[in-house]
């Protein structure tokens, strides 16, 4: 019988925004707003169009009170086009969600094809030419420079945070449903978030998965002795930790979470305690209700950050807010987040997030990763907001489910790698 090879229609573009969506583009600009245009021609219904409207009409107020405090011309216009072709993409990502029946094939798919690229760029290491093409090299902690994986993007933690849904969903699969190969699917997932190096990823993505466990602990663990696991995950962990300690006290992992639990660590503090404070004075430079608008926070913030940090050699390009909470506050102020936490919990009992476990683990990395990293036009960001706030996506994962079985779900087509 003759068999005709076929592409699903979506896979060229899902490889293009999990691998090369910043190949080759200066830094903050991804293929997927230059696609905007193609975005909104595919996906452009009554729906997509009244979206469009709200969206503008929520921004309209900011706009107006930014121009009237006076702003940066080029840079307010350039960050107000990308934030709109960020909102296409991810109307056009919704449908995507609801049309693609291939989802968990393709996470299969951008596994395997993801393990293949870190065998690359650990090659690409003895290969001073390429290194930058995969490693990112800077002071990760205090006194403690190291190379961290990349990818094809432009920094790790973006790397990192593209890896989440993949993460999230086969860590969740591991823990509370059959899969076969799970040692293997375990490194698979591992070694790359721990070659990035982004401490604030994993820490928020093992704290989402450990609080999405506990929350549906009568139906992961029933029938089970469960402080008897608790227990001994608690000493196995522990242990770990004092081993590394002991024998491993140089080891960057050891050095930066020394450092962090010391209070020491200038990377933590710089994407939190100090990020919130430039936030507010370089909003309160414009408006401390509006913030000082999309784009102009290098602007304003140069002078500042020079004179906080005593480093006279800070540019507009090295200057930014480091996490989502910090950047809105400084962009748009006071309402800004009262807009963006609303939204939050708004959808949150809208879609029922608590209903499917898998939604539920990444709304709570999302929530807990905005205070710790990421910015306002991070993509990858709001892609794993929008996959929260998604019913019916993943649906071995709802709680009804688990209701009905009574018991750990068992390996079905649906459930396999």
């Amino acid at each position: 019988m003759n068999k005709t090879l076929t592409i699903n229609k979506y896979l060229p573009v899902v490889l293009l925004y999990f691998f090369f969506n910043g190949f080759l583009l200066p830094q903050g600009l991804l293929y997927t707003s230059l696609l905007a245009p193609f975005f909104l021609f595919w996906n452009f219904t009554g729906r997509t169009l009244k979206t469009l409207v709200l969206f503008l009409a929520l921004a309209a107020p900011f706009v107006v009170v930014h121009l009237i405090n006076g702003v940066e011309v080029e840079y307010y216009l350039r960050s107000f086009a990308l934030t709109v072709t960020i909102v296409i993409f991810l109307l056009a990502f919704h449908r995507f969600l609801y049309e693609c029946s291939t989802l968990r094939s393709f996470y299969k798919t951008l596994l395997i094809i993801n393990i293949f690229l870190v065998a690359i760029a650990l090659v690409a290491l003895k290969f001073p030419d390429w290194t930058n093409r995969f490693w990112y090299t800077n002071a990760i902690t205090s006194g403690v420079t190291t190379t961290r994986l990349k990818m094809l993007t432009y920094e790790p933690s973006y790397y990192s945070t593209l890896f989440v849904p993949i993460a999230a969903y086969y860590y969740l699969k591991l823990l509370v449903m059959k899969l076969p190969n799970p040692i293997i699917v375990a490194i698979l997932l591992t070694v790359p978030l721990l070659l990035s190096l982004s401490f604030g990823v994993i820490i928020g993505l093992a704290l989402s998965i450990v609080l999405t466990l506990i929350y549906g602990t009568r139906h992961f663990f029933l029938n089970k002795n469960l402080p008897i696991y608790i227990l001994v995950g608690t000493f196995a962990v522990l242990l770990l930790l004092a081993l590394a300690f002991l024998f491993f006290p140089n080891n960057v992992f050891v050095v930066r979470l020394s450092h962090v639990l010391g209070g020491s660590d200038t990377s933590f503090k710089g994407r939190t305690f100090d990020s919130f404070y430039l936030a507010g004075e370089i909003a309160r430079k414009k408006s401390i209700w509006f913030g000082c608008g999309l784009g102009q926070t290098k602007v304003i913030g140069l002078d500042i950050f020079k004179v906080f940090y005593n480093f006279k050699y800070f540019t507009i390009d090295s200057v930014g807010i480091p996490n989502a909470v910090g950047d809105t506050l400084a962009t748009l102020g006071i309402l800004g987040l009262v807009i963006r936490f609303s939204l939050q919990i708004y959808f949150f009992f809208k879609s029922r997030v608590f209903r499917n476990y898998y939604r539920l683990s990444l709304f709570l990395f999302a929530f807990i990763y905005q205070f710790q990293g990421s910015f306002i036009t991070n993509t990858a960001e709001y892609v794993i907001w929008v996959m929260a706030f998604s019913p019916g996506i993943f649906k071995e994962f709802d709680r009804r489910n688990f209701n009905r079985r009574n018991i750990n779900p068992t390996l079905s087509p649906q459930n396999g790698l």
